[in-house]
Order: C-alpha cells, then structure tokens, then sequence
C-alpha cells in the first residue's frame, strides 16, 4: 500500500478528532452535557469531557500513526455507539458516522504505513501495545 496515502487517510480521519476533541475539553462540553443528560446519565458534564479527552487522544494516535490499529479499533467501535446513540434518528449524521467508522477499521486493518512513529514497526516496550 502507499505510505503517502496511509499517511492522508490518518491525517483526514484523525484532525477532526483532535479538533472535536480540544472543542469539547475548552467548553463544548456544554452543548453535549444536555444530550447525556436526556440519556439518564448521571454525571454528564464529566462523562462530556471523558469525550473529548478521548477524541483527542484518539485523534492525535491515529494523526501519528501510534498505536493506530488499536486507536483505530477503538474509534471505529466509538463512531458506531456515537452514531446510534446521537444521531439514530437523522440518518444522514448516522451513514456519516458508520462511514467514518469503516475508515477506522480499514486502517486498524492495513496498519498505520511506514510514515508514522517508529515507522510502523516500535520495538523495545512500545512493541507490546498492539
């Protein structure tokens, strides 16, 4: 596979995370608070910033490449519960999210390429996070 595409299709899926994701932790946590709260969960403003410290997080492995196939599990499994949770009733937002979430698991699938950290390929302790 091409190493330059690889590294533009993580840069198209993982910016909008890190973008959502320090949005929602420098005070859009307060448009998503109401919706967890519709959702009968307890603490929503904590459970809103737990969002976006993990879109962030997850953006930011997926922009560099490491550990992008258990990142791009992960956000692939978080784009589906996000989808039907949010936004089952607009079934334009929700192809929206289940696209996004083939995107992630393509890429947990062929890897992060060799332009990434550690080429793709860390050894020593970084070696064991998959």
């Amino acid at each position: 596979m091409n190493d330059e595409a690889l590294l533009v299709a993580r840069l198209f899926l993982g910016i909008p995370f890190i973008l959502w994701g320090v949005m929602k932790l420098r005070g859009g946590e307060a448009k998503l608070e109401p919706m967890l709260t519709g959702l009968g969960i307890p603490d929503a403003k904590l459970l809103a910033y737990l969002v976006g410290l993990c879109e962030f997080i997850g953006g930011v492995g997926v922009t560099i490449g490491y550990p992008v196939r258990t990142v791009g599990i992960l956000l692939g499994l978080w784009c589906l519960v996000a989808g039907y949770a949010a936004h089952r009733k607009d079934i334009s937002q929700l192809l929206t999210h289940v696209a996004m979430a083939g995107g992630f698991f393509l890429l947990a699938a062929v890897g992060a390429g060799s332009i990434a950290l550690f080429g793709g390929a860390p050894t020593g302790r970084f070696a064991y996070l998959p």
